[in-house]
């Protein structure tokens, strides 16, 4: 804010002085307004002792305000321990210098200790959340089941949509396809009619016909016979019966119900070695090889080098290094017997050798691990003895396969053996003259139609009732087929209104069962998601837990957070502490602050990261460099007194050593106005209004007027009335300002005029 005015004893005889120039300008004035001076002549002659000429120059005027505060060191730091416990050692003393990162206290070994365990801790805890979260994200059954029931509801509701728009609209094609149907059901009525009036009613001409063709066949058979020799015949009556016994054994060898016993023996083999498999797994955490398989549980342990009662003891060190892995060492696996160990509720009732001891009854064969049983040995024995079982049943069915292969294989031998015996004889009988086959081939041929003119005379005279039956049954059946495409096609055309609303309300009840099927998978999703998003935040949590359990640990010994000093000591050593009991204060004395404040004229000039110029009573002789690190959004209100808070930063050169609380003025820059800049003190004013003493062409000094602008109270712009070169009398009110017999102006407190050095703008 601006600073006050005050008046010492100088500004109250500069006021004297310039009350009487301003009498005395006030009489020249009225007898010689402007321009007529009463002293012309030689300009130095006619100044007064304390008064000189200055020459006018084009500069820069600065307007700042000064802001008064105190030294405060801002990055200040209380180390707490974090933990409770003991204080075992304090390292440093108060106001001792420290560097980044120096140990400073430690807290007890057994704190320590302790804090090394919560660390282990919350790592398994992590362990099981990244477990859980690996769970959550699995598709569980029931997603799956739900996805299976959405389908099936959608495939149900699409039938019958489909179902119900064939019942109302049938389709153009379809309607063609029933009325095809229709004339083709009538017409098998009337062939079946036809045919069945044939085989019941037959003409007395064609009955004569048959007669006659049997009676000529009986004759044409006899000839043969008497031409013929039997033994041709047996022959061939052998070679029919050979080829039909060759026909049934191959039939029976390539039957494929002679495997499935054999099969079936194979897939319980195979249920049993995944039963041995998982019981392994579920006691010993090792996937089982075809050697393992081949062993019984006190061989696999012995190879193994696996004693149950020893390893599931709570006192057998699964992690003798205190890491919780799966030693590679050993092919049975430490975290699974871990698991069981540590994670399973029922864990007192394991047993490793339960002879004397029933805990369960043995259960039957299973293909999991997920069994009930809890003795160890009993387990693994009722596993590897079905396994064992299962083999030995495998053998037993593969002998009786074999023997039973090896007789249908003999009697497909035999009966191969008898068609090429028969085959041979016939052809023996078959070798002769070309009479003898043409005697044979019509004997053959005789008989034949013998055989056909003799049914044919059957079939007309006694018609086979069950050929009746089935000719009725076919005239029925078309009849009804007939009646059905009758049906069907009406059934198209004109569709039953009690029909459609059932299929309507078919559709309405699938589509509502789609709905909820649709609504269950949904809600089964947000659940999952809801669970994945929970164990994703236990996960998390346990991680920051694991992250603030290092934190804690590594608190235990409290190290300096920057450079800096040793403020205060609050505890000593022995001395028992909560967790954010204040151990040591460290203060980072390179980064200091000015805090002071400024009033609401001027805040709103005030910017951030604008540069300041910063003077200490405690260092009278330097001028330190700031900026503006922050100003307070809220005003404080002291009677009446509107200001608001500032820090400013500041740079502390090498070598300079500040103390907390040092008093200190901050100057800030607000404005800069360039333009022809004089001292108020050569300004005087009269009726006419402001003006000036000014040296003229010929050597002698005149008032000459000017227009004044901006001003900061000592210095101020001249807008109209002086041009740079000129030069103007300055009334010297201070011998100091007179040095080498030139002017100096110095203000109040030694200010400086427009553009001297310093690094800052010249005071107010």
């Amino acid at each position: 804010m601006a600073l006050p005015v005050r008046l010492k004893r100088w500004h109250i005889v500069i006021l004297a002085l310039v009350i009487v120039a301003a009498a005395l300008v006030a009489v020249v004035l009225t007898l010689n307004p402007f321009g007529l001076n009463p002293l012309a002549g030689d300009a130095e002659s006619a100044l007064a002792p304390t008064e000189r000429l200055i020459p006018v120059s084009f500069d820069t005027l600065t307007t700042e305000i000064s802001i008064n505060g105190s030294i405060t060191f801002s990055n200040k730091e209380d180390l707490t321990f974090g933990s409770s416990g003991f204080v075992d050692e304090i390292m440093v003393s108060e106001g001792e210098i420290v560097s980044e990162g120096q140990p400073l206290a430690r807290l007890d070994p057994e704190s320590a200790a302790n804090l090394r365990r919560a660390i282990a801790q919350a790592q398994l805890d992590y362990e099981d959340a990244l477990d859980d979260l690996a769970d959550a994200q699995t598709p569980t059954l029931q997603v799956a089941e739900a996805e299976a029931a959405l389908a099936a509801a959608e495939l149900e509701a699409q039938n019958a949509r489909e179902t119900l728009d064939a019942l109302i609209n049938p389709d153009i094609q379809m309607v063609s396809q029933a009325e095809d149907a229709l004339a083709d059901a009538e017409l098998g009525v009337q062939n079946a009619q036809e045919a069945l009036e044939s085989l019941v009613n037959p003409g007395a001409d064609a009955v004569a016909q048959a007669e006659q063709a049997v009676a000529q066949a009986q004759v044409a058979l006899r000839d043969s016979e008497h031409a013929l020799d039997n033994d041709f015949l047996n022959a061939q009556t052998e070679l029919e019966i050979a080829e039909r016994e060759l026909s049934v054994a191959k039939m029976l060898l390539d039957s494929p119900v002679n495997s499935e016993q054999i099969e079936a023996a194979r897939e319980t083999l195979s249920e049993e070695e995944l039963d041995y498999s998982n019981v392994i797994y579920k006691w010993m955490g090792m996937r089982a090889t075809a050697e393992d398989l081949a062993m019984s549980p006190q061989e696999l342990f012995d190879a193994l080098d696996f004693d149950a009662e020893h390893v599931y003891s709570i006192d057998y060190p699964l992690f003798p290094d205190g890491r919780i892995i799966d030693n590679p060492d050993t092919r049975w696996n430490e975290l699974k017997i871990f698991g069981w160990r540590s994670l399973y509720p029922g864990y007192s009732l394991i047993e490793s050798h339960c002879e004397n001891i029933t805990l369960l009854p043995e259960r039957d064969s299973d293909t999991t691990n997920t069994n009930s049983e809890l003795c160890i040995q009993r387990d693994m024995e009722n596993a590897s003895d079905a396994l064992r079982t299962a083999r030995d049943e495998l053998q037993s069915a593969q002998a009786e396969f074999d023997n039973k292969i090896a007789g249908l294989k003999e009697r497909h031998a035999q009966a191969l053996e008898s068609l090429a015996s028969a085959q041979d004889k016939a052809e023996r009988l078959e070798i002769g003259s070309i009479e003898d086959k043409l005697l044979r081939k019509q004997f053959a041929a005789a008989r034949e139609n013998l055989n056909k003119a003799q049914q044919d005379l059957d079939d007309l005279l006694n018609a086979d009732a069950a050929e009746v039956a089935s000719l009725r049954s076919s005239l029925a059946l078309a009849q009804a087929n007939r009646d059905a495409a009758s049906t069907d096609l009406q059934t198209l055309l004109n569709p039953d209104t009690v029909e459609v609303d059932l299929r309507r309300g078919d559709l309405a009840l699938a589509q509502m069962r789609r709905d909820q099927a649709a609504q269950d998978l949904a809600e089964i999703h947000d659940r999952r998601e809801l669970e994945i998003a929970l164990q994703e935040a236990s996960a998390a949590a346990a991680q920051a837990k694991i992250e603030g359990e290092m934190r804690r640990y590594e608190d235990s010994t409290l190290k300096s957070p920057w450079d800096g000093y040793i403020a205060s000591i609050p505890v000593k050593a022995g001395e028992e502490v909560e967790p954010f009991k204040i151990i040591l204060t460290v203060i980072n004395s390179g980064i200091v602050n000015v805090e002071g404040s400024v009033d609401e004229i001027d805040v709103l000039s005030v910017q951030r990261e604008a540069p300041v110029a910063v003077t200490i009573d405690a260092l009278p002789d330097e001028e330190l460099i700031g900026i503006i690190a922050g100003i307070s959004s809220t005003s404080t209100n002291q009677q009446g007194v509107v200001t608001f808070d500032v820090t400013i930063r500041v740079d502390v050169p090498d070598g300079v050593t500040l103390q907390e609380g040092l008093s200190a003025v901050a100057n800030v820059a607000t404005a800069e106005e360039h333009g022809i800049v004089i001292p108020m003190q050569s300004v005087q004013f009269g009726e006419q209004g402001a003006f000036v003493r000014k040296e003229d062409e010929s050597g002698g000094i005149i008032e000459h007027p000017v227009t004044l602008g901006s001003g900061d109270g000592f210095y101020t712009i001249v807008e109209d009335g002086l041009a740079e070169g000129d030069r103007i009398v300055m009334q010297v009110l201070d011998e100091s300002q007179l040095e080498d017999g030139e002017f100096r102006f110095r203000g109040p407190g030694g200010g400086r005029p427009p553009g001297a050095g310093g690094g800052r703008p010249p005071p107010r």
